[in-house]
């Protein structure tokens, strides 16, 4: 089975089953290609180049969902490997866990996420949608590793 592309664009009249990473700032969704994570769930992957500014993940119809739900309580980020000097998150509670070097960021409905990295570099950026990857379709949590 050939391998699908983690750096191609999604056309507006073209709206794909499963995840997307949107450059909201920039104007670029990007199709997030589906795997299994060493952990044994789904996870998305993107490799490509990213522009500066804010990020979301979106699906559904019409790619009209965000992830993780900005509401509610207990929901947000986790970012690990790179992903916590090339993300940056504002108006979110952001702490940092030293025995598991990763930061963990707690969202309201003012929050946003940045891609602050080097948009001249190609990154790899895995996603995990918990507690969805458990049949829990919350969409409360999303871990994002870069390398």
């Amino acid at each position: 089975m050939a391998k699908k592309n983690c750096a191609k664009s999604v056309r507006v009249i073209h709206t794909p089953e499963g995840y997307c990473l949107n450059e909201k700032s920039f104007g670029k969704v990007h199709e997030l290609c589906k795997g299994t994570s060493v952990y044994g769930v789904e996870e998305y992957t993107y490799k490509g180049k990213l522009h500066q500014g804010e990020v979301t993940f979106v699906g559904g119809e019409g790619l009209k969902e965000v992830y993780p739900t900005l509401g509610g309580t207990n929901h947000g980020y986790t970012l690990e490997g790179l992903a916590q000097k090339i993300f940056h998150a504002e108006n979110a509670l952001v702490r940092h866990s030293d025995s598991e070097d990763r930061d963990f960021v707690y969202v309201n409905e003012k929050s946003v996420l940045k891609f602050v990295g080097d948009s001249h570099k190609s990154y790899t950026i895995k996603v995990r949608f918990y507690d969805n990857c458990y049949g829990n379709d919350n969409n409360r949590w999303v871990v994002i590793y870069a390398e």
